[in-house]
């Protein structure tokens, strides 16, 4: 069993079978999707608040969130509440992302600490959310200089113990070559975009041959491509005979490959449906099926012009 020892309240962050999982020495121990993460891209401040209760109901124990999305109070809010719902702040992961803006030695460590003491002095897993630096053309030599000195920064974060994990958002093979060059603290993460018409198998194989977890964002497409992977013929199948909503598919193909998931959605049912997949398998031919569906296309942000 591959193991990420962290210095935050005796966690463990390890790969079990196909998924990313937190040990937490307390009574809520359990094995569970580092544990069911939900996203919160492009979730207004006012609609993320009212979902957290069936965030938290559902057994959501992972909080995606970034300072690009505007809604930290709300999850500052819903970590406020936690004993309503029987929980500890022990119990639940915040993850938050430094953005393009903040790149480069000492400006990454305060925006870093800003994030912190936004979230109410403590985070569990902090990420580079973007391999290159906003105002800079991608080809600048410079955007591997200040990507070193981010991660550097990070390091030193995570060595002091103001974080329980850090790792990378949107890195490519070659990013990722290049920062296991220099790094004394490998990446734990890195959050891309993965869903059947992206099957980014090179990057997936890579990040398991290194120990690090791939988890995807944009699961089920992102907003200019959901109608397009759920409305597959092929899934629409592999549905119908599980008996489960195309998206419970999609997802579950996901895990099944090993990769971490963020699924998100702004519809409190849909959040009900995204947390009921573990109760059903796929065969290895509907995996392969679905992986089949490649087209190789970005409906997000594509890093490999990023120098």
């Amino acid at each position: 069993m591959l193991c990420f020892t962290e210095t935050w309240n005796a966690k463990r962050l390890y790969i079990k079978g196909c998924a990313l999982v937190v040990s937490i020495d307390d009574p809520f121990s359990r094995d569970a999707l580092l544990p069911n993460p939900v996203g919160t891209y492009r979730i207004s401040e006012a609609a993320l608040k009212s979902l957290m209760p069936v965030v938290l109901q559902q057994g959501y124990r992972l909080i995606d969130s970034a300072p690009l999305y505007r809604n930290e109070a709300a999850v500052v809010g819903a970590l406020q509440s936690l004993q309503e719902y029987g929980l500890q702040r022990s119990d639940v992961w915040v993850a938050s992302k430094l953005p393009p803006i903040a790149q480069g030695r000492d400006k990454c460590r305060q925006y870093a600490l800003g994030i912190i003491e936004k979230l109410g002095g403590r985070l569990d897993l902090l990420l580079l959310h973007w391999p290159g630096v906003q105002g800079r053309k991608p080809e600048d030599p410079e955007q591997a200089v200040l990507r070193k000195e981010s991660w550097l920064d990070l390091e030193n974060l995570y060595k002091e113990g103001k974080v329980g994990a850090i790792g990378v958002s949107n890195y490519t093979i070659r990013h990722l070559q290049e920062l296991l060059t220099y790094c004394s603290v490998r990446p734990t993460v890195n959050q891309v975009e993965f869903h059947p018409h992206l099957v980014q198998s090179d990057l997936l194989r890579y990040c398991k041959d290194h120990q690090i977890v791939l988890q995807a964002y944009s699961s089920l497409g992102a907003a200019g491509g959901v109608a397009a992977v759920l409305q597959e013929p092929a899934i629409v199948e592999i549905a119908g005979k599980h008996k489960k909503q195309p998206a419970q598919v999609v997802l579950r193909w996901a895990l099944q490959l090993g990769i971490a998931i963020i699924p998100k959605s702004s519809n409190a049912q849909r959040i009900e449906e995204n947390a009921k997949i573990f109760d059903f398998a796929l065969t290895d031919d509907e995996v392969a099926t679905i992986s089949s569906l490649n087209k190789n296309k970005h409906y997000c942000w594509d890093p490999t012009n990023i120098a």
